[in-house]
C-alpha cells in the first residue's frame, strides 16, 4: 500500500485475469561487451518499461544492467533474460541506460508494458488510482455477494461505530504472491452459519480505498483478522 522510492521489479510471471502487452520502444538492439545504450520516454506518468534478450546462446550470467538515470540518484537492476520496472518520470521524460555488462554480445528488445485487467472487480477501479488507506473494524455482517470469478465481494455491515456500510472488497490483485488476502469464504461461513457477532467482532478488514461514492471500492487488501480489537491503526484510517 505505501509507494516505494525504488522502481518495482517485476518478475516474469503470468497473472491471473489480466493481460499484458509488449509495446516496442527499441527492438533487436545489438550489445557487444561493455557497450550501452540510452533511450529517453516520454511519459506523463509512472510507466513500466522492460527488455528482454533475444540472441541464440542464452546468458548464463546477469548480461544486461538497466540503469534508471531519470533521477539524480540511479538505481540499477541486472538479469540473465529481462524484466520491466516501474519509472515515475521527471519533467515528462524517462531516461534508461541498458548495458551489456557480460564477456559475450547480446541482443535485446526494450518496449512499454500495458497491462490490461480483465476481471470483473477491474471494471471499478483503473490502474493508477489515487485513494487512502482504510480499515472497516466490523461489528456485525449483513451480507456477502461475491462476483463468478471470486475477484470481488460486495459487503455490507455495521462498524463499531454504529454506521452501515456497503463496499465492494476486491480480492483480485497483480501482486506476485502464491496466495492471495481474501476475507470472503471467512465472512460466507459466519453469515451461512449465522454465527453471533460476539465471536468475531471486531472484524478487521484493512485495505487501500480508491473510491468512496457511489460505493466504497477496497483494493491491495493486506488483513483479514476476527476479534481484533487492537489491530493497530490511526483514527483518521477506520471507517467510522
Amino acid at each position: 500500500m505505501r509507494p516505494s522510492i525504488l522502481p518495482l521489479l517485476l518478475v516474469w510471471s503470468g497473472v491471473a485475469h489480466a493481460a499484458v502487452v509488449h509495446e516496442p520502444i527499441k527492438s533487436a538492439v545489438e550489445l557487444m561487451p561493455n557497450e550501452a545504450v540510452t533511450i529517453t520516454v516520454d511519459a506523463a506518468e509512472q510507466t513500466e518499461i522492460g527488455w528482454q534478450t533475444l540472441q541464440a546462446k542464452r546468458c548464463t550470467t546477469n548480461c544486461v544492467k538497466a540503469t534508471n538515470l531519470t533521477d539524480a540518484v540511479s538505481t540499477s537492476v541486472a538479469t540473465p533474460i529481462g524484466a520491466s520496472l516501474k519509472y515515475k518520470p521527471v519533467a515528462g521524460k524517462i531516461r534508461i541506460e541498458y548495458k551489456n555488462v557480460s564477456n559475450d554480445p547480446v541482443t535485446i528488445d526494450i518496449y512499454r508494458v500495458k497491462r490490461t485487467c480483465e476481471a470483473e472487480a477491474c471494471r471499478f477501479f483503473n490502474y493508477g488510482d489515487k485513494g487512502r488507506w482504510l480499515v472497516f473494524k466490523v461489528d456485525e455482517f449483513k451480507s456477502i455477494t461475491t462476483s463468478s470469478d471470486e475477484s470481488f465481494s460486495q459487503i455490507a455491515g455495521v462498524a463499531q461505530s454504529g454506521r452501515s456500510f456497503k463496499a465492494r472488497m476486491v480480492w483480485w490483485t497483480e501482486e506476485k504472491k502464491a496466495i492471495g488476502v481474501n476475507c470472503a469464504p471467512f465472512v460466507k461461513r459466519y453469515l451461512d452459519n449465522k454465527t453471533p457477532k460476539e465471536q468475531y467482532s471486531p472484524y478487521v478488514i484493512s485495505g487501500y480505498m480508491v473510491k468512496e461514492t457511489p460505493e466504497i471500492v477496497l483494493i491491495s487488501i493486506d488483513t483479514c483478522a476476527p476479534r481484533a480489537p487492537k489491530f493497530g491503526v490511526p483514527e483518521e484510517n477506520v471507517f467510522k
